[in-house]
């Protein structure tokens, strides 16, 4: 029940629409019906990161206000109900696990009706990989909303996605020099730097073994220090 209340919420938000749903597609559209015309191999490029806008904004930004707010009435949960810390964030997950296809799903549709790209094995697998994506970061957005206070979310939350982005941006594939290797360095211990690599190398036939390792390698472990970070803040708020 909670969940299916949380999801109505969301889904009457104008915010969430707009910046999460209709912007990316708008971008798409422009970025292939525009650009496109010159440059086809990049589509599937233009498709993942229209996906990642959306993503990012519904994992971090809105995902983050949301747990903010109610943050306390979770933490009085668990202190005098059998809700435990678990079901809170299997229970967020789960909403965000269908925001996020929600999102992907518009998208594909969208790409789909303008012939932007194919739905094969290929496609298949990085909607999955956007949607481990997606849980990684709605696991830093819920971090973020449980040890931030609110007001605090509503002056970083945009500037914060901003930084996110930058640690995807494929910097290497149009810039060579020192900072941009350092940052290059940088991108490489987050799990979102390796779709795009992951999406060139799919679409192109290449081995993706080892990016494939990669990616969960590093999802694994920052998941693993979020979840630490996570429950010895809710030890904390309930104390």
């Amino acid at each position: 029940m909670i969940n299916v209340i949380n999801l109505k919420t969301v889904l009457r938000n104008k915010r969430f629409l707009v910046f999460t749903i209709v912007f990316p597609a708008i971008w798409f559209i422009f970025m292939d019906l525009g650009i496109g015309t010159f440059a086809k191999n990049l589509t599937m490029t233009w498709f993942i990161i229209s996906a990642l806008m959306g993503i990012i904004g519904n994992s971090i930004v809105t995902f983050g206000k949301r747990i903010g707010n109610s943050k306390e009435y979770y933490l009085i949960a668990i202190k005098t109900t059998p809700y435990t810390p678990f079901r809170w964030i299997m229970d967020s997950m789960m909403q965000q696990i269908l925001l996020n296809l929600l999102i992907l799903c518009v998208l594909i549709l969208e790409a789909r009706i303008f012939g932007a790209i194919f739905f094969n094995l290929s496609t298949l697998l990085l909607i999955i990989i956007l949607l481990l994506l997606g849980i990684y970061f709605s696991f830093v957005g819920f971090l973020i909303g449980v040890v931030a206070k609110t007001d605090l979310l509503d002056m970083a939350g945009f500037p914060f996605m901003c930084v996110v982005a930058l640690l995807i941006m494929p910097f290497y594939t149009f810039a060579q020099n020192k900072f941009f290797d350092v940052v290059t360095d940088i991108q490489k211990l987050f799990p979102g730097y390796y779709v795009i690599k992951l999406a060139n190398v799919i679409q192109n036939g290449g081995s993706y073994e080892k990016l494939a390792w990669l990616f969960a390698l590093t999802f694994v472990i920052h998941v693993a220090i979020i979840l630490f970070l996570f429950f010895r803040a809710v030890k904390k708020g309930i104390q």
